[in-house]
């Protein structure tokens, strides 16, 4: 994985108005954590951050930060604050790293290949498309290709069905699914004349105005005299 170079500085200032401030910039703050030290306030150029995400494709990058009077500092993004709409970073917090030893991350899931299924009429459904590995820093994948070549209908590849790079390994326990291909839902046609039948209004008869009670049938015989 290569690794990309960033400065900061330290920051003094701390509080909503300072991050404002510090936003109208073009930077934005951030925290430092790791290596057993106090976390260290800091901001970094949000310009800088963009191009170095866009250029690597992927949140796992590992960033050597040059810090004022510290030298340079392997670390990785932990975690972060984005807006809403414009998705701009707010704020974001730096994890130091030995890169001899292991990390957990999340990393994207890609299918690759022609599923048979789906050739079938199957629908080929991507059920997890990230998963969390274990693995030095620098050996980080920037993705996890999964071949459905073999997936017919009713098929599907479960987490240890992935052939995984090497020095990369994943959680105990962790066996999800990460693909299927199901059969397509067929809505079953009603046979003709399954339905109902409404028989005609007979409109032959006046009908009673609302509130009027119905008239009495009349009698079709009358009564015999005596």
């Amino acid at each position: 994985m290569d690794r990309m170079q960033l400065k900061v500085e330290i920051r003094n200032e701390k509080g909503k108005g300072a991050g404002r401030r510090l936003r109208r910039q073009g930077a934005i703050p951030g925290i430092l954590y790791g290596a057993g030290k106090d976390a260290v306030p800091v901001t970094v150029n949000r310009k800088a951050l963009d191009d170095a995400f866009h250029e690597a494709g992927n949140m796992n990058v590992i960033f050597d930060l040059e810090i004022p009077g510290q030298g340079k500092v392997p670390a990785m993004v932990k975690d972060y604050q984005a807006h809403v709409l414009s998705r701009e970073f707010l704020h974001v917090d730096f994890l130091q790293v030995d890169l001899a030893k292991k990390v957990k991350v999340e990393v994207p899931i890609h299918l690759v290949g022609k599923a048979p299924g789906v050739k079938e009429g199957g629908i080929l459904e991507q059920i997890t498309r990230k998963l969390e590995i274990i693995c030095l820093p620098t050996a980080i994948p920037e993705s996890l290709d999964v071949d459905v070549s073999t997936l017919n209908i009713g098929d599907n590849l479960h987490v240890h069905d992935i052939k995984l790079p090497e020095g990369v390994e994943i959680p105990a326990g962790v066996d999800s699914t990460i693909a299927a291909v199901v059969a397509p839902i067929v809505e079953e046609e009603k046979p003709v004349g399954a339905e109902e039948i409404k028989q005609p209004e007979v409109l032959t008869e006046k009908k009673p105005a609302e509130g009027e009670a119905a008239p009495k049938e009349e009698k079709k015989e009358k009564k015999e005299k005596k």
